[in-house]
């Protein structure tokens, strides 16, 4: 498993870096909205064989407007929510009625719900990646000039690679006290200090190197140990809700998108909002 996830990271990083680092970010919000469509995918195919009943079917226009929406942020330069969130949701509260008048649906509020929580949960928290990145401010690095929204952005996941790697390590190795048995039971308190730890670490010299003011930077790295971790317990209890493992396969080694970019979801409005403040 850990050759895998290794493997995976060796081709996706470099990716993910050409990506941030691309000039004026809209390589950035074509990627998050790339990985917004495969983690709508990856939501409506698992709630969509849910054994309940009535049988659900999560809005696919809902989730399609959500994943729109990294790349509406983009070219908006805002927040795109209030923009796409309206008409959408009258074009598929129209389809329900119609698939419900025709005797195709028993679960049309069932079917808006999960589709509005989709959208909000993939497709709206990507987009707050879109405006972290957007800072074209350009900050010097040698002879290049380098905007900020790139650092900003690279500062985030590298909160995030170190929690979940200190995490990991620290977890397999001295991890005795279960955090949340019920939800990940692999999970321990040991492992979940060294991430909130690390998270910290990082999160206070990287932003006072981006000129932050340390306490800002300290809110920062603690905000994201504690949301990404809340993130990666909500996503298991997305999954224990309907009885699977993972929610895809696409990333060898760590799931689907939704399992991967779990801890990121939570995390990016908070830096975003950190940066907003104290910019």
């Amino acid at each position: 498993m850990l050759r895998l996830r290794v493997l995976t990271a060796l081709v996706g990083i470099p990716l993910m870096l050409l990506a941030i680092f691309a000039p004026r970010g809209g390589l950035f919000a074509v990627g998050l909205s790339l990985l917004a469509l495969v983690g709508s995918l990856e939501f409506f195919r698992v709630y969509s064989h849910a054994d309940w009943f009535p049988q659900v079917r999560p809005s696919p226009i809902l989730l399609l407007a959500g994943a729109s929406l990294p790349m509406a942020a983009w070219a908006l330069a805002q927040d795109a929510l209030g923009v796409v969130l309206l008409p959408a949701f009258a074009v598929a509260l129209l389809y329900e009625l119609w698939r419900a008048w025709r005797g195709k649906s028993g679960a049309l509020a069932h079917n808006l719900g999960y589709g509005l929580l989709g959208m909000l949960y993939i497709g709206w928290l990507f987009s707050f990646g879109v405006q972290l990145r957007g800072d074209y401010t350009p900050m010097p690095l040698g002879v290049w000039q380098i905007e900020r929204g790139a650092w900003q952005t690279l500062w985030l996941f590298a909160m995030l690679w170190a929690g979940d790697t200190g995490a990991y390590f620290v977890g397999r190795a001295f991890g005795k006290h279960k955090i949340a048995p019920t939800l990940s039971p692999a999970k321990t308190v040991e492992g979940a200090l060294a991430n909130l730890a690390l998270c910290l670490a990082v999160g206070v010299y990287g932003g006072v190197a981006l000129g932050f003011a340390p306490l800002w930077a300290t809110l920062a790295g603690l905000g994201v140990g504690i949301l990404g971790q809340l993130g990666d317990l909500f996503e298991s209890a997305l999954k224990r809700s309907v009885g699977v493992k993972d929610f895809g396969g696409i990333l060898p080694g760590h799931g689907g998108v939704l399992d991967r970019f779990d801890s990121f979801l939570l995390s990016v409005p908070w830096v975003w909002w950190i940066t907003q403040q104290a910019g």
